[in-house]
């Protein structure tokens, strides 16, 4: 009996396979790989929401096609070309096409559709059709399989949102129990300002032939010491700002949460953080919408439509409070939130929408009091103008300021006009260095506010996390991001500097603190480690300090 229901169940199984639902599967894979590729970077909440609007597209398209043609295999073939063209359209693009040929690229991709459905309008009920449902099927199938195991995988680690810090009791003590302290010559104001993929005046002239020595000469006019061949010893934001913070390497995860996690956590709460904190400074911390707020913070500064919002951290479950400068009340969400962009905006920035990309950052932003996405151009002015407002705290502060500039997307022209968000300045350079002289000219302005409104002289550390993707190399089919950075300093007048050569930016901290406090702190080994290019493994290196140690020399 029970042989004879297996073949019968086996019968309708494989009679279910001539059935045509490859279009729906075609439709829910580039959902769900974008969702992969961006997990932990992404608002997760918005991705079923998407999967459910292209699946009714998907649905509606069937539908219609169907009531014309009146044939389940060649509607399904119909559908699913129809889906692919628009939902693969921008990425494509994104690959092989430049980005002012967006225009006539989504007119190819339309023609590309219609020509495609008239053909298959002409092979009219192909019997071929019917015989290629089956492994389309179960190609489609096995597709949908693959990304549903590696989300299983990634959803096996301890979201942010679980995240406990009792181990940070001494530093939450140190920061309650020191007294604050003032803004004087001995305990100067302390600014650590993060161009994020800044590279250094000699990878700009000699991958773009850009001339960046207006934008040094700028800085050492103002007394900037503009450190020689200073190289990241990571590739990636999350291990290089660890290590810097943190002043040692990090290759491996001890904890329980993933590497993303571990490493913004490292970042937040570091020990540069504590070290001043413990001798009475405040620790401001403006949110760039990448990395975490912090729970030993006194300040965490977030930016919205609104103005300026105040982000509290309670300590033991990193639940978050947002409100206004002038209270502290408002909203809970969750910690994850303030460090992922819109699934929805990415999304559509893969497709044929992405002529209108620009358009849908603002129709989501609902709550005006939202952050900014992290690569708004507003987020990137609203912080340089924070300047002023620090600057005129009586208290010693360590402020931590990461930009996202001049990091792609590029938001702006020359004239600091905001222009279409472009996130593949890679392919062409003219755009991305445009931008940059302007973003060179508010960092300029930025500095100026710092050193003119400081009752004592600060510290300034001006210094990239990383170098740039902009004009890179490949070398035996790996991603080479270099590790030449942008680093440069500013100290009062009774200090003075001497950078060791070599010098890696793990002992930033080291060579201020040292000269400022005379700290103690011992210098690190200098090593570079080449990062995964998936931006949630960022502890998954390879170290290649004898193959790119001041290679450009």
């Amino acid at each position: 009996m029970l042989c004879v229901w297996a073949i019968i169940v086996r019968g309708h199984l494989l009679n279910s396979l001539h059935i045509p639902f490859y279009p729906w599967l075609a439709g829910a894979y580039p959902i769900l790989h974008l969702y992969t590729v961006n997990y932990g970077l992404v608002i997760d909440r918005e991705v079923p929401i998407t999967m459910f609007w292209v699946l009714a597209a998907t649905t509606i398209c069937y539908i219609v096609m169907y009531a014309a043609i009146r044939n389940i295999h060649v509607t399904a073939m119909i559908t699913t070309a129809i889906s692919l063209c628009i939902l693969l359209s921008g990425h494509v693009h994104s690959l092989i096409a430049e980005r002012e040929s967006l225009l006539v690229w989504t007119l190819l991709v339309m023609i590309l559709a219609a020509t495609i459905v008239g053909e298959l309008l002409k092979a009219g009920k192909d019997k071929r059709f019917e015989q290629l449902a089956r492994p389309l099927n179960l190609i489609a199938a096995a597709m949908i399989l693959i990304q549903a195991i590696t989300l299983l995988e990634l959803t096996s680690n301890t979201s942010a949102d679980q995240l406990q810090q009792s181990e940070d009791e001494g530093a939450h003590a140190a920061k309650e129990t020191t007294a604050k302290i003032h803004d004087s010559g001995a305990t100067p104001d302390i600014y650590f300002i993060v161009p994020d993929g800044y590279p250094s005046d000699t990878w700009l002239q000699s991958t773009m032939n850009f001339d960046n020595s207006a934008f040094t000469e700028a800085l050492r006019a103002r007394g900037f010491v503009v450190a020689p061949q200073a190289q990241s010893n990571y590739g990636g934001t999350t291990a290089s700002l660890a290590t810097v913070l943190n002043m040692r390497h990090y290759n491996s995860n001890p904890s329980e949460f993933s590497d993303l996690d571990y490493l913004r956590l490292a970042i937040s709460e570091s020990e540069v953080a504590r070290y001043l904190l413990q001798h009475g400074y405040t620790y401001i911390n403006l949110l760039s919408g990448y990395l975490f707020p912090s729970a030993i913070a006194d300040v965490n500064r977030d930016f919205s439509p609104e103005g300026p919002v105040e982000v509290a951290v309670e300590h033991g479950d990193l639940r978050v409070a947002i409100g206004d400068t002038a209270q502290s009340t408002g909203a809970e969400t969750s910690l994850r939130y303030f460090h992922q962009r819109s699934f929805l905006t990415l999304f559509i920035d893969t497709t044929l929408l992405e002529i209108f990309a620009n358009q849908w950052p603002d129709l989501f932003q609902i709550d005006k009091r939202r952050p900014y996405d992290m690569f708004s151009p507003h987020r990137f002015l609203d912080t340089i103008d924070e300047i002023e407002n620090i600057v005129a705290m009586p208290e010693a502060t360590f402020t931590f300021a990461h930009l996202l500039k001049p990091h792609r997307p590029v938001v702006f022209d020359e004239y600091g006009n905001i222009i279409r968000m472009d996130y593949h300045s890679y392919k062409g350079k003219e755009a991305h260095l445009a931008e940059l002289k302007f973003v060179n000219s508010r960092y300029i302005e930025m500095i100026d506010t710092i050193l003119e409104g400081s009752p004592h002289q600060p510290v300034i550390i001006f210094q990239a996390d990383h170098g740039t993707i902009n004009g890179y190399v490949r070398n035996y089919n790996r991603r080479l991001v270099h590790f030449d950075v942008y680093s440069a300093y500013f100290i009062p007048d009774q200090y003075s500097l001497n950078i060791p050569q070599p010098y890696t930016t793990i002992n930033t901290f080291p060579l201020i603190l040292n000269s400022v406090f005379d700290a103690g702190l011992a210098f690190s080994e200098n090593r570079l480690f080449e990062v995964s290019t998936s931006t949630r493994k960022p502890l998954d290196q390879t170290e290649v300090t004898e193959i790119f140690a001041n290679w450009l020399n």
